[in-house]
């Protein structure tokens, strides 16, 4: 199944060889944030740069807690923070091109369960080229 996500992720990223610089700073954000919610942290990490990637995947490793040495506490806070997330959603709100700068930001509400309103938050991307990748999360 991650392979199918990791592929499709790649395969986003071709498509938006062909857009505008909103457009695809857009999509890149939408498949960025569908991996990360959804704890497939290698497509995620595809959409990257390798700086903000290495965090992910080590982000990814210590969130595992199956590592044999990890206790049950860490094991049952892994599982609630696994359940929280699939319950996660976001909406992009607006995307803003600097062109001069080579970068997008782009904004979007983090929906959370039990919070009456949603996170605003934001991702930084590198645009080159014809290829953009989300740099900072903020």
């Amino acid at each position: 199944m991650k392979r199918y996500l990791l592929i499709a992720a790649l395969a986003a990223l071709a498509l938006t060889a062909c857009q505008r610089p909103e457009k695809q700073a857009a999509a890149v954000a939408e498949t960025f944030l569908h991996a990360y919610y959804t704890g497939d942290y290698a497509a995620a990490a595809a959409v990257c740069t390798p700086r903000l990637a290495e965090q992910v995947l080590r982000g990814a490793d210590a969130a595992d807690g199956t590592d044999e040495g990890a206790s049950a506490l860490v094991r049952e806070r892994t599982q609630k923070m696994k359940e929280a997330l699939s319950q996660t959603s976001f909406r992009i709100v607006s995307v803003e091109v600097d062109e001069d700068a080579a970068s997008a930001r782009v904004r979007y509400d983090l929906f959370v369960p039990d919070l009456e309103y949603p996170v605003q938050m934001a991702l930084t991307l590198q645009l080159e080229g014809r290829t953009a990748q989300v740099d900072r999360i903020e």
